[in-house]
């Protein structure tokens, strides 16, 4: 299986802040296993880092209402809670990026669902397929909003087993 690899996380960090000039907020908030934080920082925003090596460790999924109550000046930058238009302007990118070396059919490393709908709206004629449990970045989370959009936009859906050497996949 040839997994699509590109700069997902430094592209999306590039349309958030790209997107937060001129928008009244403090910062950005992330739950993140690590990458997107790291990029969003790396571009220069300032990051409120929710993630394993962070300013913060997560004990639990938070839903987007959630961590907008609890940092309601911050930008949710959190993969899987961006809003279409965002989502929409990182597929145009994933689009320039990726144009002429998209397969009809590509496996897409997926966590919380963004990458692999970002590049079904910039590539609506091909066909995706997520894999999840590739590694910490890539785990299924079964309260992960886009969830059901990445059911519908995805060929197929794989699932590692990676401790037993296992996979198995649904549609």
């Amino acid at each position: 299986m040839d997994l699509l690899m590109f700069p997902n996380k430094k592209i999306r960090a590039e349309v958030i802040k790209a997107y937060l000039q001129g928008k009244d907020y403090k910062g950005v908030v992330c739950f993140s296993c690590g990458n997107a934080t790291r990029e969003l920082k790396n571009v220069g925003l300032d990051v409120i880092d929710i993630s394993p090596n962070g300013d913060f460790v997560p004990l639990h999924w938070f839903q987007p209402s959630l961590i907008k109550k609890f940092f309601p000046e911050y930008f949710d930058a959190t993969s899987g809670h961006l809003d279409l238009e965002v989502m929409t302007n990182i597929a145009e990118r994933y689009k320039k990026e990726l144009q002429g070396k998209i397969k009809d059919i590509n496996y897409v490393p997926t966590g919380s669902g963004e990458t692999i709908v970002c590049l079904k709206l910039a590539f609506p004629d091909k066909k995706f397929v997520a894999v999840y449990n590739i590694d910490n970045a890539t785990k299924f989370e079964k309260e992960a909003i886009l969830n059901e959009l990445v059911k519908l936009v995805s060929e197929k859906i794989i699932f590692l087993d990676l401790e037993n050497q296992n996979m198995s996949s649904i549609l």
